[in-house]
């Protein structure tokens, strides 16, 4: 029990009753002064974590920042010896050379161009004052960019909210478009041409960049450089121009069809006004005297002596294999440097290279020698004058190269026209049999060549009623099935497959243009949202072919510079999709319709090699297949009409008869071979009405 404590006397410190309420009071307090000691404490911690995390956010971003300065850098040095290398390459301004797997020349790339060369000792004087007065008139004292024709360029591209060209361009930076091909009229293209041609400044002479630039500018029809202009226009070299002849042909620089002579013999008035211009700002910027420029005036107005000079060229139409072949190195080149696509054509036509193709010429012209016979040209029901087409495609499976590539009937005439057997994309009907049903189906342990089903009419999932393009057989093989080509058991077969299985096979062995759409039974017989090339159903047949293993098709094996450097190999992709034993068996099953009784393409034998064929034909009769493959390569061929028409052939299906003509002639003369069998297969005889092992005992 407390009492009350007396006060006897005074302390430094006023003493209190010490009752329960003060104690309670006394104690409280002194709680939440801890406790207050205690917050402030926590607070303060927390105050100091923060400035601890301030300061190492700070730290990780400045670190962060100084990585991207770096790395941008070194990505901008990067580019940008890589975009003067490319730049020097190309002042080399030679057509690079296509050369086939024995190594003959076969193309001439940019040969097509007109372009006669000319060395800068040789450009005369006038020429070169010429072209830089009405041109660039500072080029000699600018870095590049013409800081005052730039700014006045933008102020108007601003006051004009976006609605007028940039314009201001230099001699430089009208180089650096010529090289990259890259006209677009937008602020990144202009920002990048004038960081190039401030590198095209530091690492070459004034002298060497405008003889570039001479020798590359367009000058009339297909025609490019004032060596060529002098030829066309004047019938003599740029050595032997007049002064008003240099002035003219510096003049129509900015448009040279609206100046050309002999396209519009009333142009006389137009040309000579623009070349008196060029002749004015040459004698107001002190290049020629006023001597100089009387003479020049009198002798235009009695009138420019035009002589029309023949300038050769070759023609640029090249097998369709190289048509494929320039497609597929330009992106591989572009992807390689980060350029856009016109300027590595651009690269491919000026650096001379050289590019080792993998057409095999003596099966490339004998594929377009059958292809070139009338006989295979059905003109159009339409009578729009259009006539049948074709396309075929050769592999050699164990490498991937292309060996031969006919993208359309006749005699190919014209440069790179559409090429079918890359650039068409075609429904497919029965061919794709073996790759979206026999495959999976195999790989997965759901049938053998043995299994036996039921081809007889019935409905499947969502109302899909398939037919036979001939009569039902009722119960059959698998590989009876293949034989003729029967629909129904292949419906069946992928119902139990399941289509989205079947779409992963075929991915693997190279097939793009499939969608979600797709996975429908009607995949079992070729019933696609888009189709397939002719290339991509070869290199997923190569497959088969080549053991069970995916090599991505290429139409060349390497380029090298002038300097024989290899600067880029092709990069195929390689995947293992099935085994061996599941190829082999496929690949068995598939000389079925070679030699079967029953078979479709047995026309297809050649002696003394193996076959495996596939036929395929969609509805309404517009597309027809022969997909087939011997030990020494897998072809494809494809016919119809670019616009969907029935074909009528005879009874016949041409595809097959220009699969089987061209095989059978670049099997002429090649050892016997037969398909190799795996030591780990072994083979038995099967009761065909059961799909068991035959006995000899009697039912």
């Amino acid at each position: 029990m407390l009492h009350k404590k007396v006060k006897k006397g005074k302390t430094n410190q006023d003493e209190e009753e010490y009752t329960p309420k003060a104690f309670q009071k006394n104690k409280k307090s002194s709680e939440k002064n801890e406790a207050k000691k205690k917050s402030n404490k926590k607070s303060n911690n927390v105050k100091g974590k923060k400035k601890n995390s301030k300061r190492k956010l700070k730290r990780f971003l400045l670190v962060a920042f100084l990585i991207i300065i770096i790395v941008t850098g070194i990505n901008i040095g990067i580019s940008a010896n890589r975009w003067k290398m490319l730049a020097k390459e190309m002042f080399a301004n030679e057509n690079s050379i296509v050369v086939d797997i024995d190594g003959n020349k076969i193309a001439t790339l940019g040969c097509e161009k007109k372009n006669l060369i000319v060395q800068a000792d040789n450009i005369p004087d006038n020429l070169k004052n010429a072209y830089v007065a009405i041109e660039d008139e500072r080029f000699y004292s600018h870095g590049g960019i013409d800081i005052k024709r730039t700014g006045g360029a933008i102020i108007s591209y601003v006051t004009h909210f976006g609605k007028s060209s940039y314009g201001g361009s230099t001699i430089t930076q009208q180089l650096v478009k010529n090289l990259t091909g890259d006209t677009t009229d937008s602020i990144t293209r202009k920002v990048n041409e004038w960081f190039k041609a401030w590198q095209l400044e530091t690492c070459l002479s004034k002298d060497k960049i405008l003889e570039e630039y001479l020798n590359l500018i367009y000058v009339g029809p297909n025609m490019y450089g004032i060596e060529t202009a002098s030829q066309y226009y004047f019938n003599k070299s740029v050595e032997g121009l007049s002064l008003e002849e240099c002035a003219y042909l510096a003049g129509i620089n900015h448009s040279p069809n609206s100046y050309n002579p002999f396209e519009n013999k009333e142009n006389t008035e137009k040309i000579n006004k623009r070349t008196k211009t060029v002749l004015s700002k040459m004698l107001e910027l002190n290049y020629i005297n006023e001597e100089n420029y009387n003479n020049a005036i009198a002798n235009i107005d009695k009138g420019l002596n035009f002589k029309k000079g023949e300038i050769k060229s070759e023609e640029a139409i090249y097998s369709y294999h190289t048509d494929a072949l320039i497609l597929e190195i330009v992106k591989d080149i572009s992807k390689k440097y980060n350029i856009s696509e016109s300027f590595a054509e651009n690269y491919i036509n000026m650096a001379g290279l050289t590019i080792y193709s993998t057409q095999d010429t003596k099966v490339q012209e004998k594929t377009e020698a059958e292809f070139e016979k009338s006989k295979y040209k059905i003109p159009s029901k339409n009578n729009n004058g259009d006539f049948s087409q074709a396309a075929m495609i050769i592999i050699d499976h164990k490498t991937g190269y292309v060996v031969s590539c006919t993208g359309g009937l006749g005699k190919k005439t014209k440069a790179r026209p559409l090429n079918r057997a890359t650039q068409s994309i075609r429904q497919t009907g029965s061919s794709i049999k073996p790759l979206s049903v026999l495959i999976p189906a195999i790989d997965k342990k759901i049938i053998t060549s043995a299994s036996i089903y039921d081809d007889t009419q019935r409905d499947f999932a969502d109302g899909y009623h398939p037919t036979d393009y001939n009569h039902e057989l009722g119960e059959i093989t698998v590989r009876r099935a293949v034989e003729s080509s029967q629909n129904i058991p292949f419906v069946e077969i992928m119902e139990q497959l399941k289509p989205k299985n079947s779409i992963q096979y075929l991915e693997k062995m190279g097939i793009t243009t499939l969608t979600e759409k797709d996975e429908t039974l009607v995949l079992s017989l070729g019933g696609l949202q888009q189709g397939i090339s002719p290339l991509e159903m070869a290199a997923a047949y190569s497959t088969i072919a080549n053991d069970g293993e995916y090599i991505e098709p290429t139409f060349y094996s390497k380029i090298e510079n002038k300097l024989c450097k290899t600067i880029i190999k092709t990069s195929q992709e390689k995947r293992k999709v099935v085994s061996k034993e599941v190829a082999y068996i496929v690949k068995e099953m598939l000389t079925q319709p070679v030699i079967g009784s029953n078979g479709t393409a047995t026309y297809c034998k050649i002696s003394g090699v193996d076959v495996a064929a596939k036929t395929g034909t969609t509805d309404e009769n517009y597309d027809r297949w022969l997909c087939g493959f011997t030990p020494y390569y897998t072809a494809v061929t494809w016919y119809g009409f670019d616009i969907n028409e029935s074909i009528e052939y005879n009874k016949k299906n041409p595809a097959g008869l220009l699969w089987a003509n061209v095989m059978s002639r670049i099997h002429t003369g090649l050892n016997s071979r037969k398909f190799e069998k795996p030591n780990s297969i072994s083979s038995c005889t099967i009761c065909a009405k059961t799909g068991k092992r035959a006995t000899n005992r009697l039912s």
